[in-house]
Parts: structure tokens; sequence; C-alpha cells
């Protein structure tokens, strides 16, 4: 491949990666560019040199440390003020992590969404992606959906638990740049060696971002079950645990049918993934949105700047 080959594949890359991070109007410095790139063949210090020539041929923008791909400067500010929310709401998040890993069956939490970006709006949720013991997922968010009723007013604010699968079932079956993005930027707060097998499982998110390092562990909760929890778990452990289990995924499948039967069945089966081993609510659709999204912005790229697929 020539040199020339290979700016444009890096020039390409680049962006691409703005463009994806440009839907939620959020500007990147070099090194989380590099970071969310596709190609690993490149350096820092090699983005920098290319992002310098295109901005100084108006084909992006730069304000301070921020690349973007447009001039609207209140872009950096929004980022700023978001970044600065999102590490004090990070408290609070460790917070309820330590609240939820004491309830019976949960063996990993993970944040997502958009505090595990490092950014959040006044009326952001937080997001919690959970991990179960095998055949206790619809238990668990049974559990936890009633503390929320019960105890938090039914408040999603600090509380938005709408991910489950459970530790025999690590592995994401849908693959995109999404879903890639997503997991990669998961970040853990309650059972770290869960999340090593996790992401050991999940290793398919190197094809779309091979520089992306692997989170840091050193903050993550490792406190053993705990009398009250691992006498529940002998309880619920076997028939009782699986009826329970059962009811509650009956209960949560009849209860969607009813709410959302005017969606159509493709985008049903999308927003509400529903098996013995993996539970999804994204009733807003919002992957395919992104997807939608970014496949159009790329195609005016195409046009626009010359870039490749």
């Amino acid at each position: 491949m020539t040199d020339e080959n290979n700016l444009n594949q890096l020039r390409s890359s680049i962006v691409r990666t703005l463009a994806y991070y440009d839907i939620f109007s959020y500007p990147l410095t070099a090194e989380e560019i590099y970071f969310n790139l596709a190609t690993n063949h490149t350096s820092v210090d090699e983005i920098e040199r290319e992002l310098d020539n295109l901005t100084s041929n108006n084909l992006i923008y730069s304000h301070g440390e921020f690349f973007q791909l447009n001039a609207d400067e209140g872009y950096v500010q929004r980022r700023k003020k978001g970044n600065e929310l999102a590490e004090k709401r990070l408290q609070t998040a460790r917070k309820v992590s330590g609240l939820i890993s004491r309830f019976p069956f949960i063996r990993g939490i993970l944040l997502s969404g958009s505090i595990s970006k490092g950014f959040m709006e006044e009326d952001s949720d937080i997001d919690y992606f959970i991990i179960t013991h095998p055949n206790r997922v619809w238990f668990s968010r049974l559990m936890l959906m009633l503390f929320k009723k019960l105890f938090l007013l039914n408040s999603k604010k600090n509380f938005c638990i709408n991910y489950f699968v459970d530790s025999e079932n690590l592995e994401i079956e849908e693959k995109n740049i999404f879903t890639a993005t997503e997991i990669v930027t998961l970040l853990p707060t309650f059972g770290s060696e869960i999340y090593e097998d996790f992401y050991e499982k999940n290793y398919w998110i190197k094809q779309y971002f091979p520089n992306f390092p692997k989170r840091n562990t050193n903050k993550v909760i490792n406190r053993s079950d705990g009398i009250i929890k691992s006498f529940i778990e002998k309880i619920l452990g076997k028939k009782v645990g699986d009826k329970i289990d059962d009811f509650a995924m009956s209960l949560f499948e009849r209860f969607n049918k009813t709410k959302y039967k005017n969606y159509d069945q493709e985008e049903f089966k999308l927003a509400f993934k529903s098996s013995k081993k993996e539970s999804k609510h994204h009733p807003k659709f919002f992957q395919k949105k992104v997807l939608e999204e970014f496949n159009q912005r790329i195609k005016s790229l195409e046009a626009t700047m010359k870039i490749s697929r």
C-alpha cells in the first residue's frame, strides 16, 4: 500500500470517527480520536499531523484541543459542562452500584449510556448494564424494578436499568458500530472478574476499536456476597428460583406486548430482547436511529470530502 493510500485511509477513519460523535454534538481530542479509530496502523502523533492538514484545508474545525466537523464553538462549551456534570454524578452512580450489588444474584454492574462516556446533561439518566447469575435475569430485573417503584418513586434519574445478561451469556449478539461503542465504553463498578470475562467474550469489538484501552478496574467494588444475600440465593437457588424467574419473564413479556402492541414485529424484537439469558428494554429505538443517522452522514461525506467506506 502506498503512503498516499495510507493517508487516505487514515483521513477517512478520522472523519468517520468525528462523524459518529457529531451525531451527539460531541467534539473529540486527538487522543480520543486515536482510541475510537477503526485502524491501529497509526499513532497519536500521526493523527495530530493529519488533523492539522484537515483543519488547514477547512475540512474539519478545531477549538483548542477539540476537533469537530462543524464550526460551532458551542459544542466545546457544551462538552466541558457535560464532562463536569458526569464527574459529579459518577459519585452517585458508584453509590447506587454499591446498593445494587447487594441484591441477590447480581454478579456484575457496568455503567452505560452517556455517563460511561464521561458526559451528562441535566436531564440525563444514569444507565446500568447488569450481569446476573445464570437463569436469574428476570428475577433480578423484577426485584430491582420493584425497589425503584417502591423506594425511589419510580425515578429513573439515578436508577435506569434496561439491559441484563447472565454470566453464561456474555457475548452480545448484535455486532455493529453502535453496540461496539457501547461495550467498549462500559464502565465497571462491581465485579472486576466478571468484567474481564465479559470483555474477553466480546473481543470482537477490536474489529471496530483496535486502539481503545480496556477499562481500569481499580475502583471496582469486589465485596463478598454477605450473609443476607447468600442466604436468599441459597433458598432461591434451585427450582423455586427457576419458577419465579419464569414467572417474572412472562410478566414482563405480557406487559411489553400490551403496552407496545402497535410496534412493528421486527422493531419490537430489536427493542425488547427477551430470552432466559438476556433482557433488553430500549423502546425509543436509539440504536436504530443512531445507525441510520450515521449512514446518512457517511454518504454525505463521501460526496463532499471524498472519504471511503
